[in-house]
Protein backbone atom coordinates (compact mmCIF):
# COMPACT_ATOMS: atom_id res chain seq x y z
CA UNK A 1 0.00 0.00 0.00
CA UNK A 2 1.59 2.93 -0.67
CA UNK A 3 1.46 6.34 1.16
CA UNK A 4 -0.82 8.85 0.73
CA UNK A 5 -0.05 12.83 1.15
CA UNK A 6 -2.64 14.48 2.20
CA UNK A 7 -3.25 18.18 1.94
CA UNK A 8 -1.09 20.63 4.55
CA UNK A 9 -1.99 19.89 7.98
CA UNK A 10 -4.81 17.41 6.95
CA UNK A 11 -3.92 14.78 9.35
CA UNK A 12 -4.27 16.44 12.80
CA UNK A 13 -7.07 18.16 11.13
CA UNK A 14 -8.90 15.20 10.07
CA UNK A 15 -8.71 13.81 13.70
CA UNK A 16 -10.86 16.95 14.85
CA UNK A 17 -13.89 15.12 12.68
CA UNK A 18 -16.44 15.11 15.65
CA UNK A 19 -15.68 17.65 17.89
CA UNK A 20 -18.64 19.11 20.15
CA UNK A 21 -19.35 22.30 21.91
CA UNK A 22 -22.71 22.23 23.08
CA UNK A 23 -23.08 25.72 24.24
CA UNK A 24 -19.59 26.84 23.69
CA UNK A 25 -19.33 30.03 21.68
CA UNK A 26 -17.96 29.52 18.73
CA UNK A 27 -17.38 33.09 17.66
CA UNK A 28 -14.15 33.13 19.45
CA UNK A 29 -11.25 36.05 19.97
CA UNK A 30 -8.68 35.27 17.70
CA UNK A 31 -6.67 37.49 20.12
CA UNK A 32 -7.18 35.74 23.52
CA UNK A 33 -3.66 35.45 24.75
CA UNK A 34 -2.67 31.77 26.30
CA UNK A 35 -2.37 31.71 30.00
CA UNK A 36 0.58 29.56 30.78
CA UNK A 37 0.81 27.07 33.30
CA UNK A 38 3.72 25.96 35.65
CA UNK A 39 4.59 22.35 33.28
CA UNK A 40 5.16 24.14 29.60
CA UNK A 41 7.39 26.90 29.32
CA UNK A 42 6.55 29.71 27.52
CA UNK A 43 9.16 28.73 24.25
CA UNK A 44 10.70 30.90 21.65
CA UNK A 45 11.11 28.30 19.02
CA UNK A 46 9.76 29.50 15.99
CA UNK A 47 9.71 26.29 13.76
CA UNK A 48 9.45 26.09 9.57
CA UNK A 49 6.44 26.07 9.19
CA UNK A 50 6.64 24.98 5.73
CA UNK A 51 8.92 21.76 7.17
CA UNK A 52 5.94 21.11 9.69
CA UNK A 53 3.55 21.28 6.70
CA UNK A 54 5.63 18.78 4.80
CA UNK A 55 5.77 16.56 8.11
CA UNK A 56 2.04 16.31 8.21
CA UNK A 57 1.29 15.73 4.76
CA UNK A 58 3.80 12.56 4.86
CA UNK A 59 1.34 11.21 7.63
CA UNK A 60 -1.39 8.67 7.17
CA UNK A 61 -4.65 10.27 8.37
CA UNK A 62 -6.60 8.43 11.26
CA UNK A 63 -9.28 7.92 9.20
CA UNK A 64 -7.25 6.59 6.29
CA UNK A 65 -5.68 4.46 8.94
CA UNK A 66 -9.41 3.05 10.22
CA UNK A 67 -10.49 3.24 6.62
CA UNK A 68 -7.54 0.42 5.90
CA UNK A 69 -9.15 -1.77 8.87
CA UNK A 70 -12.61 -1.64 8.04
CA UNK A 71 -11.53 -2.43 4.05
CA UNK A 72 -9.49 -5.34 5.90
CA UNK A 73 -12.60 -6.55 7.44
CA UNK A 74 -11.22 -6.09 10.53
CA UNK A 75 -14.05 -5.76 13.60
CA UNK A 76 -14.40 -3.15 15.72
CA UNK A 77 -13.19 -3.17 19.04
CA UNK A 78 -12.80 -0.42 21.85
CA UNK A 79 -9.78 -2.70 23.23
CA UNK A 80 -7.78 -0.85 20.98
CA UNK A 81 -9.13 2.71 21.81
CA UNK A 82 -7.55 4.68 24.70
CA UNK A 83 -10.01 5.27 27.81
CA UNK A 84 -11.68 8.75 27.42
CA UNK A 85 -11.81 9.25 31.37
CA UNK A 86 -7.81 9.00 31.41
CA UNK A 87 -7.49 12.32 30.71
CA UNK A 88 -9.21 13.73 33.75
CA UNK A 89 -5.82 12.67 35.22
CA UNK A 90 -3.76 14.60 33.18
CA UNK A 91 -2.79 17.73 35.10
CA UNK A 92 -0.26 19.46 32.70
CA UNK A 93 -0.75 21.73 29.65
CA UNK A 94 1.66 18.84 28.12
CA UNK A 95 0.25 16.24 29.19
CA UNK A 96 -3.57 17.57 27.79
CA UNK A 97 -1.76 18.81 24.15
CA UNK A 98 -0.83 14.99 23.55
CA UNK A 99 -3.60 13.65 25.01
CA UNK A 100 -5.37 16.17 22.36
CA UNK A 101 -3.94 14.23 19.77
CA UNK A 102 -4.40 11.07 21.19
CA UNK A 103 -7.49 11.02 21.69
CA UNK A 104 -8.78 12.66 18.20
CA UNK A 105 -7.11 10.01 16.64
CA UNK A 106 -9.24 7.34 18.25
CA UNK A 107 -12.35 9.55 16.96
CA UNK A 108 -10.92 8.96 13.75
CA UNK A 109 -11.40 5.54 14.03
CA UNK A 110 -14.82 5.53 15.83
CA UNK A 111 -15.87 7.89 13.01
CA UNK A 112 -15.33 5.31 10.37
CA UNK A 113 -16.73 2.62 12.25
CA UNK A 114 -19.92 4.84 12.47
CA UNK A 115 -19.97 4.24 16.68
CA UNK A 116 -22.10 7.21 17.70
CA UNK A 117 -22.84 5.27 20.79
CA UNK A 118 -19.13 5.42 21.97
CA UNK A 119 -18.72 9.05 20.59
CA UNK A 120 -20.19 10.84 23.13
CA UNK A 121 -17.51 10.11 25.69
CA UNK A 122 -14.62 10.83 23.85
CA UNK A 123 -16.62 14.23 22.32
CA UNK A 124 -16.71 14.90 26.13
CA UNK A 125 -13.08 14.45 27.40
CA UNK A 126 -11.79 16.06 24.05
CA UNK A 127 -14.00 19.44 25.15
CA UNK A 128 -12.37 19.21 28.46
CA UNK A 129 -8.89 19.15 27.25
CA UNK A 130 -9.58 21.93 24.68
CA UNK A 131 -11.55 24.34 26.99
CA UNK A 132 -8.60 23.70 29.48
CA UNK A 133 -5.81 24.60 26.89
CA UNK A 134 -7.77 27.65 25.80
CA UNK A 135 -8.39 26.32 22.20
CA UNK A 136 -11.98 26.06 22.13
CA UNK A 137 -12.42 29.23 20.25
CA UNK A 138 -11.11 28.14 16.86
CA UNK A 139 -13.16 24.94 16.26
CA UNK A 140 -17.02 25.63 15.34
CA UNK A 141 -18.18 22.69 17.06
CA UNK A 142 -21.55 22.61 16.36
CA UNK A 143 -20.88 22.79 12.41
CA UNK A 144 -18.10 20.37 12.82
CA UNK A 145 -20.70 17.73 14.23
CA UNK A 146 -23.41 18.33 11.76
CA UNK A 147 -20.93 17.73 9.11
CA UNK A 148 -19.33 14.56 10.96
CA UNK A 149 -22.64 12.67 10.48
CA UNK A 150 -22.83 11.89 7.32
CA UNK A 151 -19.89 10.90 4.62
CA UNK A 152 -21.35 13.09 2.04
CA UNK A 153 -20.05 15.86 3.71
CA UNK A 154 -16.33 14.61 3.97
CA UNK A 155 -14.17 17.45 2.34
CA UNK A 156 -16.26 20.22 3.24
CA UNK A 157 -15.32 19.06 6.85
CA UNK A 158 -11.47 18.41 5.82
CA UNK A 159 -11.29 22.27 4.31
CA UNK A 160 -12.86 23.56 7.81
CA UNK A 161 -11.05 21.63 10.17
CA UNK A 162 -7.87 22.46 8.19
CA UNK A 163 -8.68 26.32 8.17
CA UNK A 164 -9.40 25.57 11.98
CA UNK A 165 -5.98 24.05 12.95
CA UNK A 166 -4.40 26.65 10.86
CA UNK A 167 -5.86 29.42 12.69
CA UNK A 168 -4.80 27.50 15.86
CA UNK A 169 -1.72 26.60 14.85
CA UNK A 170 -0.80 30.15 13.99
CA UNK A 171 -2.39 31.89 17.61
CA UNK A 172 0.17 29.04 19.34
CA UNK A 173 2.93 30.02 17.48
CA UNK A 174 2.06 34.04 18.14
CA UNK A 175 1.69 32.95 22.00
CA UNK A 176 4.91 30.89 21.90
CA UNK A 177 3.13 27.96 22.36
CA UNK A 178 4.58 26.26 19.10
CA UNK A 179 5.46 23.41 21.26
CA UNK A 180 1.97 22.53 22.08
CA UNK A 181 1.06 22.29 18.43
CA UNK A 182 4.22 19.81 18.31
CA UNK A 183 2.56 17.89 20.93
CA UNK A 184 -0.61 17.24 19.33
CA UNK A 185 0.86 16.39 16.01
CA UNK A 186 2.65 13.82 18.08
CA UNK A 187 -0.24 12.50 19.89
CA UNK A 188 -2.08 11.81 16.68
CA UNK A 189 0.65 10.34 15.30
CA UNK A 190 1.38 7.98 17.56
CA UNK A 191 -1.93 6.28 18.35
CA UNK A 192 -2.93 5.79 14.82
CA UNK A 193 0.69 4.04 14.93
CA UNK A 194 -0.25 1.97 18.06
CA UNK A 195 -3.88 1.44 16.37
CA UNK A 196 -2.38 -0.47 13.01
CA UNK A 197 0.53 -2.35 15.03
CA UNK A 198 -2.27 -3.90 17.54
CA UNK A 199 -4.13 -5.12 14.75
CA UNK A 200 -1.49 -6.14 12.30
CA UNK A 201 -0.39 -8.55 15.82
CA UNK A 202 -3.50 -10.30 15.62
CA UNK A 203 -4.29 -10.19 11.41
CA UNK A 204 -1.06 -9.94 9.60
CA UNK A 205 -1.27 -8.62 6.28
CA UNK A 206 0.92 -7.18 3.78
CA UNK A 207 -1.06 -4.12 3.89
CA UNK A 208 -0.42 -3.30 7.70
CA UNK A 209 3.01 -4.05 7.08
CA UNK A 210 4.02 -1.82 4.31
CA UNK A 211 1.61 1.03 6.56
CA UNK A 212 3.87 0.20 9.60
CA UNK A 213 6.87 0.20 7.82
CA UNK A 214 6.67 3.39 5.98
CA UNK A 215 6.07 5.45 9.43
CA UNK A 216 10.16 5.18 9.22
CA UNK A 217 10.23 8.15 7.51
CA UNK A 218 7.57 9.98 9.05
CA UNK A 219 8.61 9.87 12.58
CA UNK A 220 12.73 10.78 10.93
CA UNK A 221 11.06 13.64 9.80
CA UNK A 222 9.15 14.66 13.73
CA UNK A 223 12.08 13.90 16.02
CA UNK A 224 14.01 17.21 15.00
CA UNK A 225 10.89 18.87 15.56
CA UNK A 226 10.41 17.72 18.76
CA UNK A 227 14.29 18.41 19.31
CA UNK A 228 14.10 21.56 19.29
CA UNK A 229 11.65 21.57 22.44
CA UNK A 230 14.15 19.56 24.04
CA UNK A 231 16.70 21.99 23.77
CA UNK A 232 15.06 24.54 25.88
CA UNK A 233 15.63 22.43 28.43
CA UNK A 234 11.97 21.31 28.51
CA UNK A 235 12.07 17.85 30.75
CA UNK A 236 9.01 16.40 29.13
CA UNK A 237 10.13 16.88 25.75
CA UNK A 238 13.49 15.35 26.44
CA UNK A 239 11.51 12.52 27.87
CA UNK A 240 9.01 12.31 24.80
CA UNK A 241 11.86 12.52 22.52
CA UNK A 242 13.78 9.27 24.85
CA UNK A 243 11.13 6.88 24.05
CA UNK A 244 10.39 7.65 20.48
CA UNK A 245 14.20 7.75 20.07
CA UNK A 246 13.72 3.88 20.96
CA UNK A 247 11.23 3.45 18.29
CA UNK A 248 13.13 5.20 16.00
CA UNK A 249 15.67 2.52 16.50
CA UNK A 250 13.69 -0.12 15.60
CA UNK A 251 11.89 1.01 13.03
CA UNK A 252 15.42 2.00 11.58
CA UNK A 253 15.52 -1.97 10.02
CA UNK A 254 12.95 -1.30 7.52
CA UNK A 255 13.81 -0.68 4.07
CA UNK A 256 11.77 1.61 1.64
CA UNK A 257 11.96 1.13 -1.62
CA UNK A 258 9.97 4.20 -4.10
CA UNK A 259 9.53 3.58 -7.52
CA UNK A 260 7.22 4.97 -9.90
CA UNK A 261 3.91 3.73 -11.07
CA UNK A 262 3.22 3.32 -14.59
CA UNK A 263 -0.14 4.00 -16.26
CA UNK A 264 -1.71 6.58 -13.44
CA UNK A 265 -5.05 7.94 -14.78
CA UNK A 266 -6.96 10.55 -13.20
CA UNK A 267 -9.90 9.99 -11.22
CA UNK A 268 -12.96 11.49 -11.85
CA UNK A 269 -12.79 14.71 -10.69
CA UNK A 270 -9.82 14.94 -12.59
CA UNK A 271 -7.37 14.78 -9.69
CA UNK A 272 -4.46 12.40 -10.41
CA UNK A 273 -3.80 9.56 -8.13
CA UNK A 274 0.40 10.45 -6.61
CA UNK A 275 2.71 8.80 -9.63
CA UNK A 276 4.84 6.48 -7.36
CA UNK A 277 4.78 3.97 -4.54
CA UNK A 278 6.51 2.96 -1.52
CA UNK A 279 7.46 -0.56 -1.66
CA UNK A 280 8.31 -1.63 2.19
CA UNK A 281 10.69 -4.52 3.15
CA UNK A 282 10.75 -5.66 6.26
CA UNK A 283 10.71 -9.29 7.89
CA UNK A 284 8.22 -10.79 10.15
CA UNK A 285 10.73 -10.60 13.25
CA UNK A 286 11.66 -6.82 13.05
CA UNK A 287 7.82 -6.27 12.46
CA UNK A 288 7.22 -8.04 15.87
CA UNK A 289 9.86 -5.97 16.94
CA UNK A 290 8.82 -2.61 16.18
CA UNK A 291 4.70 -4.05 17.48
CA UNK A 292 6.11 -4.61 20.36
CA UNK A 293 7.82 -1.67 20.69
CA UNK A 294 5.18 0.68 19.53
CA UNK A 295 3.19 -0.81 22.26
CA UNK A 296 5.53 -0.41 24.88
CA UNK A 297 6.36 3.31 24.27
CA UNK A 298 2.40 4.29 23.38
CA UNK A 299 1.54 2.50 26.93
CA UNK A 300 4.47 4.51 28.70
CA UNK A 301 3.68 7.55 27.72
CA UNK A 302 -0.60 7.43 27.46
CA UNK A 303 -0.21 7.13 31.57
Amino acid sequence: MHRKRLSSLALVCMAFLQFNCGGCDSSGDDNIVFIPDDDVKTTDVNYDVEAMNQIIASFSSPVEMAALLKASNVPFSTKYLVDPDMVRNYTSSFKKALGLGILSADLGYLNVYSKTSQILDYLVSIRQLTDDLKLGQFFEFATLKRLATSDDNIDSLLIMSVKSYQDMDAHLRNNQRSNLSALMVTGVWLESMYLVTQVAKEQPSEDFKNTIGSQKQVLKDLLPLLKLFAKESDKNFTELVRNLEELKDVLDVVKIDTRKKENVRPHEDGVFEQDYEDIVIVSDEELVEIITTTEKIHNKIIN
